[in-house]
C-alpha cells in the first residue's frame, strides 16, 4: 500500500532513472571534450606581474615616510595624515624594546599622554617603552 501511494505522487521516478545513470551513456553517443592539460609555472606566469611592479616603482620614485595619525573612533581606527604644525607641536617620543632593537611607536603632545600610554603598554601587553623628550 506505501509504494503505491509513493507511485501516486510520483516520488517512484527517481529510481528508475538510477541505473541509466549507473549504465553510463553509449559511447557512440558521448560529447567528447578533451581535457587541457595546465603546466604550472610560476616564473613565466608572474612575469607580467613583476614587469608592472617594476615601471610602477620606477614611476613613484624613492618611498618616502608620511608622518600619520592613528585615532580609535567607535571601535574603528582612523588614519589621517599629520599637519606639519602639528609635528611641530609633539613632544615626547615612545620607544618600544624588543628582542630586534628599539622601534618608535609614536609620539605624544605632552608627558602625561606618554605615562599614559606606557603604563598601559606595560600593564596590558608585558612591554617596557622608553618616553624620549624630542
Amino acid at each position: 500500500m506505501a509504494m503505491q501511494q509513493l507511485e501516486i505522487f510520483g516520488f517512484l521516478d527517481g529510481m528508475g532513472m538510477s541505473r541509466a545513470f549507473r549504465a553510463g551513456v553509449e559511447k557512440n553517443r558521448r560529447i567528447k571534450a578533451p581535457m587541457r592539460q595546465r603546466r604550472w609555472q610560476p616564473l613565466r606566469d608572474l612575469a607580467g606581474l613583476e614587469a608592472r611592479t617594476k615601471t610602477i616603482e620606477q614611476s613613484m620614485g624613492p618611498l618616502v615616510d608620511v608622518p600619520a595619525l592613528v585615532r580609535i573612533e567607535d571601535e574603528k581606527w582612523v588614519f589621517e595624515r599629520i599637519d606639519e604644525q602639528v609635528l611641530h607641536q609633539l613632544t615626547h617620543r615612545l620607544v618600544l624594546h624588543e628582542e630586534q632593537g628599539t622601534r618608535t611607536i609614536g609620539a605624544t603632545v605632552n608627558l602625561a599622554s606618554a605615562m599614559h600610554v606606557a603604563k598601559c603598554m606595560a600593564e596590558q601587553e608585558q612591554k617596557i617603552v622608553l618616553i624620549r623628550p624630542m
